[in-house]
């Protein structure tokens, strides 16, 4: 008898429920989801901190401030004067010695002050942006600007990633791969 003439048992299909967003948890302060988003940032909450994988070519750049606390991406404190773009900039600038040509959007972490948080109310909500910064060149760092850096093959530049930001990096890789894609077809801004 063929194979096709056995009647085959109906295997049921298990359904997929959206049971929400995964939380974020930095540190006791803040609590948080990411939302992805590409084209501008909510208006109605202030970015208060912000990350950038800084990229040049085939070469990612992970930078640590002089007192070892580890390596990074750029990352900081945004400043109440500038905006998330202004602020990778000078910040590329002052911890990689990099010049950003182009930011890409990945996304943000919609934050909530918990009740441990000391300098916000509890339930105040920022944003946390996440980028990819493409640097148009990578020069010396600034002097006395207590930073070092090191640059990566991009699967090298990932794998720190994946141990620097367990809970993020999958967003990171998303803009990474989205950045790769528009490097090699020629559409990233010149």
């Amino acid at each position: 008898m063929p194979l096709g003439d056995i009647p085959m048992p109906k295997i049921p299909i298990p359904e997929v429920h959206f049971h929400g967003k995964t939380e974020i948890i930095l540190g006791r302060d803040w609590r948080s989801v990411y939302v992805e988003e590409e084209e501008a940032l909510p208006e109605d909450r202030p970015a208060l901190f912000g990350y950038a994988c800084v990229v040049r070519g085939d070469y990612g750049y992970v930078t640590e401030p002089d007192d070892g606390d580890g390596w990074r991406v750029v990352e900081g404190e945004i400043g109440e004067s500038e905006t998330p773009e202004e602020f990778i900039a000078r910040a590329a600038h002052q911890q990689i010695g990099a010049t950003i040509s182009q930011t890409l959007l990945l996304g943000y972490l919609d934050c909530e002050a918990t009740s441990y948080n000391e300098q916000y109310e509890t339930h105040f909500r920022s944003l946390r942006p996440l980028y990819v910064a493409v640097a148009s060149e990578v020069g010396p760092i600034p002097e006395g600007a207590g930073f070092h850096r090191r640059r990566y093959p991009m699967n090298q530049f990932q794998n720190e990633l994946r141990v620097r930001y367990p809970t993020i990096h999958q967003h990171f890789m998303k803009g990474l791969g989205r950045y790769m894609i528009l490097e090699r077809t020629g559409k990233l801004d010149s």
